[in-house]
């Protein structure tokens, strides 16, 4: 790439170095030609009415890419699943979620992105929630032209690890709840957990198929598990899951599911529980901060089952990073820092 000055008959075929602005005399002022614009045949007569005999461009060799058509193909590297590409604007290109779902990023593939000379690529934290419509990921290239070279390494990159950027559509699920506790089971108080729970499934588009309550015996439990097992796609047990004598809710679930992480990293949410069953039916057991705190480890947790993948041990331990609820007086979930990291 080279700059330099040529006539505006010669200019076909090069990059403009500057914009160039066109006065109309008590009726405007603004920009006829943007920097970055490649000169075409049909600009000629044009850039001689501006007055324009002489202009600075860029010549580019062989190798040489438009920052536009670098744009465009890295939005298409970035791209995957239920994401739409905008047109570039000085290279940068905007991509938008498709579908409401979860966002998806391949961050280690996105990481390598950036380590590419000349490459910019953003996005939306991992497993944000986002509407159809909103902009998820942006990606451009710092100058006017990049080396061909760059763009191939950046689609070794998309080759080897698949998708970078995508959107996860919420199945329907249907959910089950096994609402533990004595004090509730015989009426002596009022269950707040069932509304709490409700909301969280219906928002993401499910529905509550299964309701029972049970007291704090570890056989009722399990047995009541298995009921709400047997029609739905993910049961929800909240409270007895701490370690107070009474609380044995743990153990019901321990005897008939895989038990991937009890605990987490992530408060409010400690004494939180994740296991599946045999035939891959999420078991989620949920504290009693469940009920009572705007945001919980669950908020982060059961959107990602929601679009259908199953949560590992390693996914609750890298939660700590970003896993601390600052509690603010007024809460601005999912506008702030809470599972972030």
């Amino acid at each position: 790439m080279r700059s330099k000055k040529v006539k505006v008959e010669d200019a076909i075929g090069t990059i403009l170095c500057h914009d160039i602005t066109e006065i109309v005399p008590g009726e405007k002022k603004g920009r006829a030609f943007k920097k970055g614009h490649k000169i075409t045949s049909e600009d000629i007569d044009k850039l001689r009415r501006l007055g324009k005999n002489h202009l600075q461009v860029v010549d580019m060799d062989p190798d040489d890419v438009h920052e536009d058509e670098a744009g465009i193909f890295l939005g298409k590297i970035l791209s995957g699943k239920n994401v739409e590409v905008s047109e570039p604007s000085e290279s940068r290109v905007n991509l938008f979620a498709a579908a409401d779902g979860l966002l998806k990023v391949n961050v280690d593939a996105l990481m390598a992105l950036n380590t590419l000379e000349d490459v910019v690529a953003s996005t939306l934290s991992n497993y944000t929630i986002v509407r159809k419509g909103e902009m998820i990921a942006g990606t451009k290239v710092t100058p006017l032209v990049v080396k061909g070279q760059i763009l191939k390494e950046a689609g070794k990159i998309r080759k080897e690890a698949g998708e970078i950027v995508s959107v996860l559509p919420f199945k329907a699920l249907k959910a089950g709840m096994v609402i533990t506790g004595t004090e509730v089971y015989k009426g002596l108080i009022k269950d707040a957990f069932r509304p709490v729970l409700t909301e969280k499934v219906e928002k993401l588009g499910g529905s509550v198929a299964h309701v029972s309550y049970v007291p704090d015996d570890e056989e009722m439990i399990k047995n009541k598990i298995l009921e709400a097992a047997a029609v739905c796609d993910v049961v929800l047990v909240s409270g007895g899951m701490a370690v107070d004598a009474d609380d044995v809710t743990p153990k019901a679930i321990a005897s008939v599911a895989e038990v991937i992480k009890y605990g987490s990293p992530v408060l409010p949410g400690a004494m939180f529980l994740m296991a599946y069953m045999n035939d891959d039916t999420a078991v989620i057991g949920i504290p009693a901060c469940g009920m009572y705190a705007k945001v919980t480890i669950l908020d982060l947790i059961y959107p990602r089952v929601a679009v259908g993948e199953r949560i590992r041990k390693e996914d609750i331990i890298r939660l700590a990073n970003g896993g601390l609820c600052r509690r603010c007086e007024s809460c601005h979930y999912p506008n702030c820092s809470f599972g972030r990291g």
